[in-house]
């Protein structure tokens, strides 16, 4: 009985039947008796018939009414409702009691209804969710909690616009320096000593390093953002996987470890090729990355359902704090920050990775594995047959 409207609705009737019981009661000890019929005269051939009306015998006050002949007898005349057995009667009032109280119930939880379903919206990611309680609208505290609730929605979802806003144009006005900075460090290169090489290479890492970042941003921002619709076309994501597989394993190599794929035959999807081959690298690249050495990130591909597809990847690290399982997909969060940094790790992978699947209708999740580990489940729907 968690339901507002459910207790307030038992608490309604309840009520009700307890009140109308007692009426009842009260009713019936308290109503006033007939008076007794007064001896019956017969008539020849064995008929009834009521004493005269001039009857001296009876008060004037106590001559019945006029009673109703059947087969040879008679019967008083019905008492009204109360002719009704009780039982019939309690029946009555608890039933028409009883939808009165859900009327009164359903009327009195249904704004509390429209602001919970806003909520749920709001915690989803739709800015746009409003519980609709205008200036206009007439009611109590409840309405004015709506109301409340509007005008916050409204301040979250202008803040929400202005920080992407912010994050996009911030990334646009960082690639003209960039460039101009890549230009000079060529050119500083061919004039700068041998000695001076290595200072020149940290420099050009860095800059990658930055630009990559600002391409990343970019990439999230479209994908939150949901303003352009992104082009799609049938992509094989089996021959996708295998195509980031076999290039992580070539980069994995290098450190003693593997990447090896597992994979059956599944159909073509609606998506986007380059965002999906970038979600699957970004996962992949991260297995690598924590993986211990010597051992292999496992990827498997598979169809479980008729109309969706699996994508797993596990490697043999040391996973992350179970607090954090939701976490790690969000922009800029880092579970080390110093390993993170040590590793080029940016915090924008799988980020991207979330917005993508999202943006395609999937779904992506993470768990440790008792036996080690982090395994990352994504879920992509196949187009209807």
């Amino acid at each position: 009985m968690r339901s507002l409207f459910v207790k307030l609705f038992l608490w309604f009737w309840l009520t009700v039947a307890l009140s109308g019981g007692v009426f009842f009661l009260v009713a019936i000890k308290t109503r006033p008796e007939l008076p007794p019929f007064p001896q019956e005269h017969r008539l020849s051939g064995g008929q009834l018939m009521p004493p005269p009306m001039g009857d001296p015998t009876v008060p004037e006050t106590q001559h019945p009414p006029p009673l109703h002949f059947e087969g040879g007898r008679h019967k008083p005349p019905p008492r009204g409702f109360f002719s009704f057995p009780l039982v019939a009667q309690l029946a009555i009032y608890f039933v028409v009691g009883g939808a009165v109280c859900y009327l009164l119930a359903w009327r009195l939880t249904a704004p509390i209804r429209r602001l919970r379903r806003a909520a749920q919206q709001l915690a989803q990611g739709d800015l746009t969710a409003r519980a609709g309680f205008g200036a206009e609208t007439k009611g109590d505290e409840i309405a004015d909690l709506g109301r409340d609730f509007d005008r916050m929605a409204e301040q979250l979802e202008g803040l929400m616009a202005a920080q992407k806003q912010l994050v996009r144009d911030i990334s646009h006005e960082l690639r003209s320096p960039l460039a101009r900075l890549n230009v000079a460090l060529g050119l500083a290169r061919r004039e700068a000593p041998a000695s001076a090489a290595p200072a020149f290479d940290r420099i050009e890492q860095e800059s990658d390093r930055l630009n990559q970042m600002i391409g990343e941003l970019l990439t999230l921002t479209l994908l939150e953002s949901g303003g352009k619709a992104l082009e799609k076309e049938q992509v094989d994501l089996a021959a996708l996987t295998a195509e980031v597989v076999h290039d992580a394993d070539f980069e994995a190599a290098g450190s003693g470890r593997a990447v090896q794929l597992t994979t059956a035959s599944v159909p073509l999807l609606s998506g986007n090729y380059e965002l999906l081959r970038r979600a699957v690298e970004n996962v992949v690249r991260n297995a690598v990355r924590y993986t211990a050495s010597d051992t292999v990130v496992e990827v498997y591909l598979e169809q479980t359902a008729a109309d969706e597809v699996c994508l797993r990847v596990r490697d043999h690290g040391p996973g992350v704090p179970e607090e954090a399982l939701v976490a790690i997909f969000k922009p800029f969060f880092r579970v080390a920050e110093a390993r993170d940094r040590q590793s080029g790790g940016t915090g924008i992978g799988l980020a991207i990775t979330a917005g993508t699947i999202k943006h395609h209708g999937g779904t992506v999740t993470a768990r440790n594995l008792p036996e080690g580990g982090l395994e990352v489940l994504i879920r992509l729907p196949l187009p209807a047959v």
